[in-house]
């Protein structure tokens, strides 16, 4: 309970006695005592303290006049003045003035020392802060308990709301998990949004309305709700890293025909159902924390997996059109501050086939401008399907074929690899290849010169097309 003149002079050892005063006044919180022997003390005083002085300046009647208008404009709660020093009793132009002004005034018996009184205001203080600071961990403990349990976050906001008086919500990365903040409610003055701290995993907000009581409580709960959530990020890296060796295992065929069905089971798809790849391929240093990253909630049923860096995310074809999922990963990743692309695979059933679909995913996702974020490539080829071997001799083919052109580009900053790419677009079409590139359709022959003669290969006859299409489509698929 906090401290205030009355509690004081209900104290009988220090024998105060109430001079001036009455009401609310009595009653308000003291912060501290200070004593001072100043004519002025306002500048020294911060307000909500107790003033206690002697009135060894206070020796006319102009003088304890102004003692008390500072007093009271720096928002004391009183003075307790000792008498038996300089004054046998409290001067009456003092009380006459702390009438008009409203500040309560106690007489302080000349046997009761200062500091007696400013020990006391400080341990009932210390004690009323103690009393909060345990039952602040007892809601603390509860609100764990709250968030542990089956009820989980749910519950947690539910009963904050109840001690706040608040209605509150919860989103990440702009996007609400728990609570609403489309309310009924006309008592509602505003929403302050208070940021929670959630490391890898993007942006958290605590929603909470106003007007609403114990902002310390609310404080505690961000910190509780932060936590909560980055022990989920944490757990989510967990599965999708595990669910990526199955993956990889798939991507890779390391997986006997036996086995497949289980394996994949086990990450949550089934032989029935047919499935499209999203892959999400970050960008900059930040793009390993996809791993953590919560999916929007329109995809929350997808399994997830992480696999090379990449967020892959298994799409049933019957709950999300392929590319209003992307869009909704591309939101997600912009709002944690990740950016990424995102390359769509074909659909393929829960079997050993759906590995293609990791294949069309990074081929869209090389065949991406600049300026694009999401691509969807064609079905595999039979290039495509050369390459998704577990023997192809991917990385040889690519660096054999395409390594002296990126060289040569190096080196002399020639346009070859871009100038073949074009020309495979284009179906050799030296007109269309030059309005690609910007360039005379002269300087397209001679460039395609230049790649006949470095790789040995002559774009213009079609078996070396072949050849030279399946060696840049490696090298999409090794290079990302």
């Amino acid at each position: 309970m906090p401290i205030s003149i009355a509690e004081l002079l209900r104290e009988p050892d220090l024998g105060l006695r109430l001079r001036v005063g009455h009401g609310q006044a009595l009653n308000e919180r003291i912060d501290w005592a200070a004593a001072t022997e100043m004519a002025e003390p306002k500048p020294f005083l911060t307000g909500g303290e107790l003033v206690l002085t002697t009135g060894m300046r206070l020796r006319s009647v102009r003088a304890c006049r102004s003692f008390v208008r500072s007093v009271a404009e720096a928002g004391s709660r009183g003075i307790g003045f000792g008498s038996g020093f300089t004054h046998d009793h409290i001067p009456e132009a003092l009380l006459d003035e702390a009438r008009r002004a409203e500040l309560p005034i106690i007489e302080v018996p000349v046997e009761i020392s200062f500091a007696l009184i400013a020990k006391r205001v400080a341990e009932a203080n210390a004690k009323e802060r103690v009393e909060q600071v345990e039952a602040q961990h007892r809601r603390r403990e509860r609100f764990v308990e709250l968030l542990m349990g089956d009820g989980g976050l749910e519950s947690m906001l539910a009963a904050l709301g109840r001690e706040t008086g608040a209605h509150v919500a919860v989103s990440v990365n702009g996007e609400l998990i728990s609570g609403a903040l489309e309310i009924d409610d006309p008592d509602i003055t505003s929403w302050d949004a208070l940021p929670i701290a959630l490391g890898p995993a993007g942006q958290a907000t605590l929603h909470a309305s106003r007007p609403r009581t114990d902002d310390e409580l609310i404080n505690t709960s961000r910190t509780l709700v932060g936590l909560h959530l980055a022990q989920a990020a944490r757990h989510r890296r967990e599965e999708r890293v595990q669910a990526g060796q199955v993956l990889d295992d798939l991507i890779n065929g390391r997986l006997e025909p036996e086995v497949v069905g289980p394996r994949l089971q086990s990450i949550g798809l089934t032989g029935n159902s047919t499935y499209r790849m999203l892959v999400v391929s970050g960008e900059g240093p930040r793009r390993s924390d996809l791993a953590a990253m919560p999916l929007p909630s329109s995809l929350r049923g997808s399994v997830a997996t992480v696999l090379d860096d990449r967020l892959a995310v298994l799409l049933d074809i019957h709950d999300v059109p392929p590319q209003r999922a992307a869009e909704a990963l591309v939101a997600a990743t912009r709002a944690a501050g990740i950016p990424a692309k995102v390359g769509i695979g074909g659909p393929y059933p829960g079997t050993a086939a759906l590995r293609w679909s990791w294949f069309e995913a990074l081929d869209a996702l090389g065949r991406l401008e600049r300026d694009q974020v999401i691509g969807e490539a064609p079905r595999l080829s039979i290039a495509s399907l050369i390459l998704g071997a577990s023997d192809a001799p991917i990385a040889e083919l690519a660096e054999e074929l395409v390594g002296p052109l990126e060289a040569n580009d190096r080196e002399h900053g020639t346009r070859l690899v871009e100038t073949l790419d074009a020309f495979l677009a284009n179906s050799g079409a030296s007109n269309d290849v030059a309005t690609a590139l910007g360039t005379h359709r002269n300087t397209v022959r001679y460039r395609i010169d230049q790649i006949a003669k470095i790789t040995g290969l002559d774009p213009r006859i079609t078996a070396d097309a072949v050849q030279l299409s399946l060696a840049r489509t490696a090298r999409r698929l090794t290079e990302r």
